[in-house]
C-alpha cells in the first residue's frame, strides 16, 4: 500500500488550506486591530444585542438590561480574573470612569467564564466601583466576543460604534469615550 494514498493526499491538502485560512484570520484581526488609530475597530453601526444581568450585591443588586441604558453612551467591558490582559487594564477603566461618570457615562463590566469568588476578589483588588455582573445568557456570543478583554462602545441610540480588542489604556478610553458622548 502506498504511503500517500489519495485519502491522506487529500486530507493534507484540505487541512493545510484550514491552517492557512485560520492564520490568515487572525493575521488579520491582529493587524487589523493594531494598525487602526487607537487600536480600536470601527465597525457598521450595529443595534446593540440586548442583555438582562444580574449585578453583583455590591453594586446594588438587582437586574440591569440595555434598556435601562438607552439615552447614555455605555463603555461595555468583557473581563474574567483569570486574564492578564483584563488586571492591566482595570485601572485605566476605573480611571476613566470615575472621571466621566459625572457627564453621563455608563460603565458596565461582565465577568465572562469566572467563578463568583474570583470575580469578586478581582473587584475588590481594582477597587471597582461601576456596576459589574456576572456573564448571563449568551451575551458574551451574542456581542461576538473573541477573547478578553473586549470593551463596546455604545452610542445614547443604542448603537455599537466601536470594539476594542485587549487592554485598553486610559488615553485610549478617554478618545473612545468622547466620541460616544
Amino acid at each position: 500500500m502506498p504511503l500517500l494514498t489519495k485519502r491522506n493526499l487529500s486530507f493534507l491538502v484540505v487541512s493545510a488550506a484550514l491552517g492557512a485560512l485560520a492564520l490568515l484570520l487572525l493575521y488579520g484581526l491582529r493587524s487589523e486591530t493594531s494598525s487602526h488609530p487607537l487600536g480600536s475597530l470601527p465597525i457598521a453601526e450595529r443595534p446593540a444585542p440586548d442583555f438582562k444581568l444580574q449585578l453583583y450585591d455590591q453594586f446594588g443588586g438587582g437586574t440591569i438590561t440595555k434598556a435601562d441604558l438607552l439615552g447614555e453612551p455605555v463603555v461595555l467591558n468583557f473581563w474574567s480574573s483569570w486574564c492578564p490582559s483584563c488586571r492591566e487594564e482595570a485601572p485605566a477603566l476605573e480611571q476613566v470612569w470615575r472621571e466621566y461618570k459625572d457627564r453621563g457615562v455608563r460603565f458596565l463590566g461582565v465577568a465572562v467564564k469566572d467563578g463568583e469568588s474570583d470575580a469578586l476578589g478581582f473587584i475588590e483588588d481594582f477597587d471597582i466601583t461601576f456596576p459589574n455582573a456576572p456573564e448571563s445568557g449568551d451575551i458574551a456570543l451574542d456581542y461576538g466576543t473573541l477573547a478578553h478583554p473586549e470593551t463596546y462602545f455604545i452610542n445614547r441610540d443604542g448603537e455599537i460604534i466601536r470594539k476594542f480588542v485587549g487592554p485598553v489604556t486610559v488615553e485610549q478610553l478617554r478618545s473612545l469615550v468622547e466620541e460616544i458622548l
